[in-house]
């Protein structure tokens, strides 16, 4: 097991540094630049001083060099658009985008499971056909619309949360205050997630509940509620786990929609933004940090296998 992960350690380093190069190349080959930000009264003296400023009068290669030394020196360099510290407003933002994914994340294994299993348990009925079209209902539903939608419904025309943000600027914040902006975003970001967790639980449990030693225990009077949770669960957890370890990095990197719907301030609005700006150090330090909890998130899912089927060895 210890070689395995040092091994998956060296491979994430390599991984790292090919997704970053090929995004600092995509984005430095996009139309535009930093210089988009200046004053378009400004000389073309005062342009290539600030270009010599910023480092842009460099070669690509070289620009990409001087950030990824930076980085091995835990600098992440400054933003060109703020001015600030990558790192102070990776630290400012990170925080809330991990909010948002684990409260989705927690809503949607707490109802996908069990709404998997009833599905499985109770296969052709009308509560299966309930869960089967509500499950393809949040798969096919495009996130700013569903977005917009709850927000007229439940933050215009009923008055029930806030329309969005992060806190309450006009009156005390506290947690509760969070909370309450935290339930709409969470359950947008969360039911595309609901709806492939839910699928993937049924299809497993299916499986499963077909196989011989199921087959075998009912057939020595072990008890639905005991076959159910002690026999067939626990082997159902392990594709579970896989997709799960899959969604959570999609939960971190891909909440850019939801989060610039709901102003939401996170890491995906705070890409967005910087994509606008060609703010490259700060994208950078978003893909850098992305990066890191895709193959964190599969790391860990890897070591889960461990515990979950001990058949797997390293």
């Amino acid at each position: 097991m210890a070689k395995y992960l040092v091994r998956r350690l060296g491979q994430t380093v390599i991984l790292m540094i090919v997704v970053t190069m090929a995004t600092f190349l995509l984005m430095t080959a996009a139309p535009g630049g930093p210089s988009i930000l200046l004053d378009p009264n400004m000389t073309a003296e005062q342009v290539a001083q600030m270009k010599r400023l910023l480092g842009l009068d460099q070669p690509i290669w070289k620009q990409y060099t001087i950030w990824m030394w930076r980085v091995v020196g835990g600098n992440l360099g400054a933003s060109f658009s703020a001015g600030t510290p990558v790192a102070e407003l990776i630290g400012h933002h990170l925080p809330n985008t991990l909010l948002l994914s684990g409260a989705a994340m927690l809503l949607s294994t707490l109802a996908a499971i069990p709404a998997g299993i009833l599905s499985a348990t109770r296969r052709h009925s009308r509560l299966d056909q309930v869960v089967t079209f509500a499950s393809f209902f949040g798969i096919s539903m495009p996130v700013f619309w569903y977005g917009l939608m709850l927000i007229v419904l439940f933050a215009i025309r009923l008055p029930w949360l806030p329309p969005g943000g992060m806190r309450d600027l006009q009156g005390p914040s506290g947690p509760l205050d969070v909370a309450l902006h935290l339930v709409l975003p969470a359950i947008v970001l969360a039911t595309a997630n609901i709806a492939q967790l839910a699928r993937y639980t049924r299809s497993s449990m299916i499986s499963v509940m077909g196989e011989d030693y199921i087959r075998t225990a009912r057939s020595k009077g072990v008890g639905a509620r005991s076959l159910l949770y002690r026999h067939a669960l626990k082997n159902v957890m392990i594709p579970i786990v896989t997709v799960t370890g899959l969604l959570l990095p999609r939960l971190v990197g891909g909440a850019a929609i939801t989060e610039t719907v709901f102003n939401w301030p996170g890491m995906g609005s705070l890409a967005v933004r910087a994509a606008f700006e060609r703010d490259y150090p700060t994208i950078m330090g978003v893909t850098l940090v992305i990066s890191v909890v895709v193959v964190l998130s599969n790391l860990i899912v890897d070591v889960l296998y461990v515990y979950l089927d001990p058949r797997i060895r390293y």
